[in-house]
């Protein structure tokens, strides 16, 4: 029977968005993954990405930020199911984060949930609603399914059935155009000083002002 905090160990090795620490903590820095949903929460961790990147931009700081965190859930997700056959549990109120200039995460028990689309129903649909006064949901689906593909291609071909089967799900099934991989919608990347578009985009090159946004 695999043990998830052994699993959790080996993944963290492919790059540090599958890392999660594991045991127990006195740091009062760690909270609940649930907690992303509070405004209270959310604003403070946004305003210090927007300093990070050097943009004015509200919904373009917390689009990044919500790429790296969906990106940081498919690659768990992916990566236990891959390495045992199982996929850690990724609960919202057991799966905790802090933020050291990025976000990290930490299971105290790591345990095995049920499926990857757990990554859907507990973490990242409730956290579009939530987050949905400040950033597009379309925009977040968006993101939401490239840092699934993403995830995937740095796993391998082992992966593959798991991302064609979560791409299916109506939540994700019109984010991406399958038979070309671009997505329907841009994460506005291009707006940070000195960013550019994606290799999915559903731009080829950085929109002009003119040019009306894709959300």
């Amino acid at each position: 029977m695999p043990d998830a905090a052994a699993v959790l160990e080996r993944i963290a090795a492919s790059s540090p968005y599958f890392a999660v620490s594991t045991g127990p903590v006195s740091d009062t820095r760690w909270q609940p993954t649930s907690a992303l949903r509070d405004c209270t929460v959310r604003d403070p961790l946004v305003s210090d990405t927007a300093h990070r990147m050097r943009t004015r931009e509200t919904r373009v700081a917390a689009s990044t930020l919500f790429f790296g965190y969906a990106a940081r859930m498919w690659s768990v997700a992916l990566g236990s199911v891959v390495d045992s056959g199982r996929c850690v549990r990724l609960d919202p109120d057991t799966l905790l984060w802090r933020n050291d200039g990025g976000l990290r995460l930490h299971i105290v028990d790591p345990e095995f949930g049920s499926a990857t689309d757990e990554v859907l129903d507990d973490q990242l649909e409730p956290l579009i609603e939530a987050w949905s006064d400040i950033v597009a949901p379309g925009l977040m689906w968006g993101n939401s399914a490239s840092a699934l593909v993403g995830a995937g291609r740095v796993i391998g071909e082992a992966a593959q059935t798991h991302v064609d089967n979560l791409l299916d799900d109506p939540r994700l099934v019109g984010a991406l155009v399958r038979s070309t991989g671009r997505r329907r919608s841009c994460c506005l990347y291009y707006r940070v000083p000195g960013g550019g578009v994606c290799g999915d985009c559903a731009f080829p090159s950085p929109p002009k002002a003119s040019t009306k946004e894709i959300l």
